[in-house]
């Protein structure tokens, strides 16, 4: 079987983490994506002896959204970035209420965008994008985010539009459950170029959610299983594919 490689998840929101690291390790390789620069510190400490697990430097627009992001927040992502070649996750989210704070979410990722050129290109970037797609082509293009960076929209659901541009603009994409589980999700799986197609499971879904090694393993090889479906392939031709596509990018930015 295959290595797995979750290339998007939240093992820091798990009840207990620590536990579920110790028990995965060397079963599921992985970035942990953070959702504030604070979690990013803690989930560093949390998991500094666990080499199959690298956690990424994030500001979720819905943190952004609701309050929790502020002035000291972006402030000190752009200071811990110098460190930190895989960035995520970050975006836009214009969904229901956060559609309320449009201005001050594309204000943040402004600055994140800047941050990233100003410490110099060559990241892994993970990107959160809900009704607000269209928006963060343009500022990333505007910016050349996309041209000096390999950037992943992860569970993509924006228009036919926005996945052509971002296909043309060699984004990469990472698939999980839920995303399969609506027939846009799956065409769009299907879709995406063969060298540009990631799994990950996004979960826990919560902070303080109950979680296990043996959990972690069954959605991961669920989406792999679901993958293959959407794009009408052998089982083992998936695994090997999304093995090879982690492999590379976790060897080129999480070593």
């Amino acid at each position: 079987m295959p290595q797995l490689y979750d290339m998007h998840c939240h093992l820091d929101f798990a009840d207990d983490a620590e536990r579920v690291a110790r028990e995965s390790a060397g079963d599921v390789r992985a970035v942990n994506a953070t959702v504030v620069p604070s979690s990013y510190v803690s989930a560093r400490e949390r998991f500094a002896g666990f080499s199959f697990l690298h956690v990424a430097l994030g500001i979720h627009p819905w943190w952004v959204a609701n309050g929790k992001v502020g002035e000291v927040d972006v402030a000190r992502f752009e200071r811990l970035l110098g460190g930190e070649r895989v960035v995520g996750e970050v975006g836009l989210d214009f969904a229901g209420r956060n559609k309320d704070s449009k201005a001050h979410q594309v204000e943040v990722f402004a600055r994140v965008l800047e941050a990233i050129r100003a410490c110099g290109d060559g990241r892994l970037v993970f990107l959160h994008g809900v009704k607000g797609c269209h928006d963060m082509l343009n500022m990333m293009e505007d910016r050349g985010t996309l041209a000096g960076n390999e950037c992943v929209f992860h569970w993509f659901s924006g228009t036919r539009d926005d996945f052509g541009r971002a296909v043309a603009a060699g984004c990469l994409f990472s698939v999980n459950m839920r995303m399969l589980a609506t027939e846009a999700g799956r065409t769009f799986a299907a879709a995406v170029p063969a060298d540009n197609l990631l799994m990950e499971t996004d979960s826990p879904a919560h902070e303080g959610d109950p979680w296990s090694a043996g959990a972690w393993r069954q959605e991961a090889e669920n989406a792999v299983r679901g993958i293959a479906e959407a794009r009408g392939m052998e089982h083992a031709q998936a695994a090997e594919l999304l093995a090879a596509n982690g492999e590379r990018l976790f060897d080129r930015y999480c070593g």
